[in-house]
């Protein structure tokens, strides 16, 4: 936090840090006036400091914080610890964005250089997504029918932008793609596929409505 000179830092650990819902953490950088910062539901640990003030706040369910070091531990048997695991989830995500555009003939909705573990993924123009609900509903066809889960975004281009097309048409869906440690090569395959046949067959979204 240092590097970046953050007076205040927080993040949720539940999702990318492998921890139950629930478990985050504030950082607060040490200055003369950080003995003002309290947390909310005061008690009579009321003035001993935030990290003294926010170790017991009541009644409830402390497993998901109890769990952390016991995650630490499990981060730091991949080789490289977390930031080996982040360099590998972006390497993979836009491995995994380039096999699925070149596949379906679209592109990249986001620079790699610009990616984390997550990266988008322009949708054949074949399928003919021009709204949210498109996305909504296609989103619901591919879980239904090929046990896909995926999100959908609808991207038009914006007055006076020069829309990316395909060799159908404009590009105007994006599915989102992500990578974790515990994903396989076997999950964007499926995706791919799926794709691929409601192509094939000549599917579009709004077939989807009356299904």
């Amino acid at each position: 936090m240092s590097e970046v000179g953050a007076d205040f830092y927080v993040s949720n650990l539940h999702k990318w840090f492998f921890c139950p819902p629930s478990a985050a953490f504030l950082y607060c950088k040490k200055s003369t006036s950080s003995s003002d910062v309290h947390h909310p539901v005061v008690s009579h640990e009321y003035g001993n400091g935030l990290p003294i003030e926010s170790s017991w706040i009541g009644t409830r369910d402390y497993g998901s914080q109890l769990v952390i070091p016991a995650v630490l531990e499990f981060i730091n048997r991949f080789e490289g610890g977390i930031d080996g695991i982040v360099k590998r989830n972006h390497d993979e995500v836009v491995k995994m964005g380039k096999m699925l555009a070149e596949s379906w003939g679209t592109n990249l909705g986001t620079p790699p250089e610009m990616s984390a573990a997550m990266i988008m993924v322009g949708l054949p123009s074949r399928l003919c997504h021009n709204s949210e609900e498109d996305a909504v509903t296609l989103r619901s066809h591919l879980r239904d029918r090929y046990e896909v889960e995926i999100p959908i975004f609808h991207q038009v281009s914006k007055e006076g932008e020069e829309g990316v097309r395909d060799n159908e048409g404009f590009i105007t869906g994006y599915v989102r793609i992500s990578h974790q440690v515990y994903n396989t090569l076997k999950d964007y395959e499926k995706l791919r596929n799926a794709i691929n046949q409601l192509v094939e067959d000549g599917k579009t979204c709004k077939m989807f409505y009356i299904e």
